[in-house]
């Protein structure tokens, strides 16, 4: 059974003919040829290799239904709104604004899935069109690694969606975006809480995590959000250290994180664990010399982990600096002393807008 976590859809409107249209167009079959099951009492789902594609029933006719899917499944994909030609946005933003009341949802997390001929415009809620579909729907597969068949490929150019959790002005439209543009690398040995460092930085739980002996992590895999206004690209990698790993396997990884790495700068993240320092951690740098080139300690960021580890110890991440074994205290000054102390299981902002204004130190290093 794969391990690779297909893209989820929900699929909401009042149209059924436009919103069963749409999962054709994006499964590339028709409905009666796909494997689909029931949930709840009308929710029908369609799934592929790839996507798993939810159709709801009529938005207040069988909002229980809805409602209970949402807590189930709180962090789809994509949660588009179909609308047919002709459309009220009074009424659109009336719908979304029910969504996201009785879900607990944010009302960005909905997006209205315009007509063939309509053009995103100053509507008051996030807009898209089916073009940004498909190239959104594609750059998920490929940040996940999902194999695209002849009847997923899509062949528009790729024009950006509207961001899930794009910032919002005072009159509630999107802020434009903006120009500042990395990729955080997040590098480091199994069992290290690269994952949930993915998922706090985002603010939502994307890359699968869990405690476990085994690696976790199998394959890369990307997200994308702004943060500040800055548009960050998170991806997140298996482990590609560890000597026991086969020398394929670790090539394998090294070319795919490098290919998602070549569109934006990159700042590379080295997450470790502030309660333990290994032994295949002692010679960490070199192998990221050799995987990343000799200039790459000056492109990172070292992100310790288990913070409340410190806390219940009533020791600062300073104290910890100061008196930690020699080994690692003379990596970190090979790292320019640049450090971040995460707790993954607390939300809030402030550590993560630390890590951001060391990567924004970083970038500007780079630029001079």
């Amino acid at each position: 059974m794969s391990s690779k976590r297909k893209i989820v859809v929900v699929i909401l409107g009042r149209d059924e003919v436009l919103k069963k249209a749409l999962i054709t167009n994006i499964l590339g079959k028709d409905l009666s040829k796909l494997n689909k099951r029931q949930a709840l009492k009308k929710i029908e789902i369609y799934v592929n290799d790839i996507y798993e594609v939810m159709f709801t029933p009529d938005l207040y006719a069988e909002f229980k239904d809805i409602q209970d899917l949402l807590c189930i499944n709180r962090y789809p994909d994509m949660c588009l709104l179909v609308v047919e030609h002709g459309f009220s946005p009074d009424d659109a933003r009336k719908q979304i604004e029910h969504l996201s009341n009785k879900t607990e949802k944010p009302a960005e997390e909905f997006m209205v899935l315009l007509p063939l001929s309509y053009k995103p415009t100053d509507y008051p809620f996030i807009s898209c069109t089916m073009e940004q579909v498909f190239s959104e729907l594609d750059r998920l597969a490929e940040g996940r690694n999902l194999m695209l068949t002849k009847t997923n490929v899509r062949s528009q150019p790729f024009v950006p969606l509207p961001r899930l959790s794009a910032p919002r002005t005072v009159t509630g439209m999107p802020a434009k975006r903006t120009s500042i543009k990395v990729n955080l690398v997040l590098l480091g040995m199994s069992g290290t809480g690269k994952s949930a460092s993915g998922n706090t930085i985002l603010g939502k739980p994307v890359f699968f995590s869990r405690p476990s002996s085994q690696p976790v992590t199998r394959e890369c895999e990307i997200a994308e959000t702004e943060i500040n206004g800055k548009h960050v690209r998170v991806i997140d990698t298996p482990d590609m250290f560890d000597d026991d790993i086969e020398e394929s396997v670790k090539n394998k990884h090294l070319k795919r994180c490098k290919e998602l790495c070549e569109s934006h700068p990159c700042v590379f993240v080295l997450v470790m664990h502030i309660s333990r320092f290994t032994d295949g951690e002692r010679n960490i740098l070199k192998k990221l010399e050799k995987a990343f080139g000799r200039n790459v300690k000056e492109q990172s960021v070292i992100l310790f982990t288990k913070g409340d580890d410190l806390h219940h110890a009533g020791k600062t991440l300073a104290d910890f600096l100061h008196s930690c074994q020699p080994d690692l205290k003379e990596m970190i000054q090979q790292f320019g002393n640049r450090c971040v102390l995460f707790e993954n299981n607390r939300s809030g902002s402030a550590q993560v807008e630390k890590l951001l204004d060391t990567v924004i130190m970083v970038l500007e290093k780079q630029q001079k």
